[in-house]
């Protein structure tokens, strides 16, 4: 604003001075024009009284004149010049000015020479006796004039742009700077100029607005930091090159981000499968984490802007899917195998291939098999509903109870794999489902039965201390190897696979035991030692004293 208030000030102060000085050189011209005339005319009268009176002898007597004196007569032969012999010069009767004079009184004309750059100006009056005094004077032209005074007139000029370029910029600052300290902040509070009060009235309502939006928008913003900051998943914006430009402490925790804050390779390599134009997904690994990376394209207009990414932790699921899917193909050979001795033996039998001392032997295989198959479905319909989370009803009951029914349920099992039975069954409230600790009892000591040594010895032990109702089943087995113990309670699990063939069981007891435990709010720990025997200790929360007496 400083420069255009200047310039136009300067500029224009400049024109205006520069025009004044030539106007006024050429009104100062005219008017020296005007004094020429006159003074010429008053010559002229002062001549013509002189020659009315004393005749030659008066303009003989005049000296140092700078005026040309001619007297002509009525012939307009000339009588008289003092500056040219009379003599030698033509008739003036035809000049303008001498013309003019002898016709009206008075004459006058100009004539130029533009070899001299001069112009000679005429006055004519005439005599009482017909004849014409003429005076004359030559001067420089206007333009030659001007030219002279050029030098004097760039002076001027020169100093007046001076002291227009100074006035300019005072002006300019006298305007300017009561504007640049308006507070744009509170504009309503500057009284400079009153011309600009609905500029800033606009603006005042502008801030307002402004102040309003602004506030809105860190409103916004913190809404969507407090959102995204909670989130336990993690979002990245980046830009076309790759920036992050947002992104929430989550995406730290699962992908391990540095300082610098710059995306993995992995995660570009996922983000760039579709060109950025499409939806990609694709899961990497962090410290054995499986990490689910989502991308989608940001547009704005059609026009690709970025990307945004969405981290989600999917161990579990992962996990979970394959645990579904080796628990599918293991349920898939499990059943295969009683079906194939059960579809032989039957085969063998509706073919006339057996013998008949050995009918017997095929009919208890058949037997069997279909005991074997029938375990194997409960099993797997038992953990189908402990996978589902079903609700089952908790009831107040005694630890013991289901415990030594199931110790009865597996005596006869003891005894024919010669395994003793040892109990030290105390009295410990609990509140759980019945049939769930049942099974986990059950579970526990016949695995603790089948994985025994001739002639073993199985432990169960049921009590309480500092507030935990615990189940204890020790065995003086084959044991569990150290690298196998993480492992044991996952589906189809079998530490030796042909020990368990031959021991009838379906690798899905322990599984059981574990989803139960958890059902009834327990837990369950476990010691062993190759060779030596097993210990699986189960803790339930115990009821206190008070409920036992309700």
């Amino acid at each position: 604003m400083f420069k255009k208030i200047f310039r136009a000030s300067f500029l224009s102060t400049a024109m205006v001075v520069f025009f004044a000085v030539l106007f006024s050189a050429i009104l100062l011209s005219i008017d020296f024009d005007h004094n020429e005339v006159a003074a010429l005319a008053s010559q002229a009268d002062l001549a013509a009284s002189g020659v009315n009176t004393s005749g030659k002898k008066f303009l003989k007597n005049l000296k140092g004149e700078n005026y040309r004196i001619t007297w002509i007569n009525s012939k307009g032969k000339v009588l008289y010049d003092n500056e040219e012999n009379p003599k030698k010069m033509g008739n003036h009767a035809k000049r303008k000015e001498v013309a003019q004079a002898m016709k009206y009184g008075q004459g006058t004309s100009e004539r130029y020479s533009t070899t001299l750059s001069t112009v000679t100006m005429y006055y004519a009056e005439r005599l009482k006796n017909g004849g014409v005094i003429r005076v004359a004077i030559t001067r420089n032209t206007l333009w030659h004039m001007l030219m002279r005074l050029l030098s004097p007139l760039l002076l001027i000029l020169l100093l007046a742009v001076l002291v227009s370029w100074f006035l300019a910029k005072m002006v300019s600052q006298t305007i300017v700077k009561p504007l640049n300290q308006l507070d744009l902040d509170k504009p309503l509070q500057s009284s400079s100029y009153e011309e600009i009060k609905p500029l800033l009235t606009r603006l005042d309502s502008q801030n307002r607005q402004i102040a309003d939006q602004m506030e809105q928008l860190h409103h916004r913003e913190k809404e969507f930091k407090t959102v995204t900051d909670a989130m336990q998943e993690g979002l990245i914006l980046t830009d076309l090159d790759d920036r992050i430009l947002l992104s929430n402490p989550a995406v730290v925790l699962l992908l391990g981000l540095g300082d610098d804050n710059v995306l993995p390779d992995d995660v570009k390599e996922i983000i760039n499968q579709n060109s950025r134009l499409a939806h990609a997904e694709g899961i990497i690994e962090r410290g054995g984490r499986n990490i689910q990376i989502s991308a989608s394209p940001i547009t704005s207009h059609k026009v690709l802007k970025g990307t945004s990414i969405l981290v989600v932790d999917v161990t579990e699921e992962y996990h979970e899917e394959q645990v579904r899917r080796e628990f599918t193909a293991n349920v898939s050979h499990e059943l295969k195998t009683p079906l194939q001795s059960i579809m032989g033996s039957a085969e063998l039998l509706e073919n006339h291939l057996v013998k008949d001392e050995d009918r017997d032997a095929f009919y208890k295989k058949i037997h069997e098999s279909s005991s074997q198959l029938l375990t194997l479905i409960d099993d797997i319909i038992r953990l189908s509903h402990l996978d589902e989370n079903q609700r089952f009803e908790e009831v107040k009951l005694n630890l013991k109870s289901p415990v030594a029914e199931a110790i009865e349920a597996l005596q006869s099992s003891a005894d024919r794999h010669g395994v003793s039975l040892e109990t030290d069954l105390g009295d410990s409230m609990i509140l759980a489902n019945f049939r769930l600790v049942y099974e986990i009892a059950y579970n526990l000591i016949d695995n603790s039965i089948r994985y025994n040594k001739p002639n073993g010895k199985t432990k169960v032990t049921v009590k309480e201390h500092r507030g935990q109702a615990i189940l204890q089943v020790a065995d003086t087995g084959i044991g569990i190897p150290q690298e196998a113990q993480s492992r044991i309670f996952e589906r189809f699990y079998r530490v030796d696979k042909s020990h368990s063939r031959k021991t009838g069981g379906t690798g899905l007891g322990l599984s059981i035991v574990k989803h139960a435990v958890q059902q009834c709010h327990g837990t369950i720990r476990l010691e062993s030692e190759l060779g030596k025997g097993s210990t699986f200790t189960v803790l339930f929360p115990a009821l206190p004293q008070e409920a036992d007496q309700l």
